[in-house]
């Protein structure tokens, strides 16, 4: 049984930061430096989200859920506004608990969600 944070971690968290650094960059006008330094990445791995030569392997099947989408443009908004310095990996995992799609998302990366402990 593994826990929802290793898949969190493995499969869900390198397509979210893909999708924060394009959104970033190509409609929030924030160098890639600045989006490496915020989302505690390196530059060359923003270029190649901005630049589409990296994807994550769930990228889209993670990114069809709307609600999810919504709070990843909201997340954006707030970092490119710098009104926002938490932890966002924390946050989203909460958010994701809280709105009860992670058993959704699970199932989209290919994870049966009865086999993946969570705390409660």
């Amino acid at each position: 049984m593994k826990s929802f944070c290793e898949v969190y971690n493995r499969k869900i968290l390198p397509a979210v930061r893909m999708y924060l650094s394009r959104k970033l960059v190509l409609e929030h006008n924030l160098s890639q430096l600045d989006v490496a330094k915020i989302l505690g990445l390196k530059q060359s791995l923003v270029n190649y989200a901005v630049t589409g030569r990296r994807k994550s392997k769930y990228f889209e099947a993670i990114l069809g859920f709307e609600d999810f989408r919504r709070y990843l443009d909201k997340l954006a908004l707030e970092m490119s506004s710098k009104k926002y310095r938490g932890p966002y990996a924390c946050d989203l995992c909460q958010f994701l608990m809280r709105t009860s799609l992670a058993d959704e998302v699970l199932k989209a990366v290919e994870e049966s969600p009865s086999r993946v402990y969570r705390k409660s």
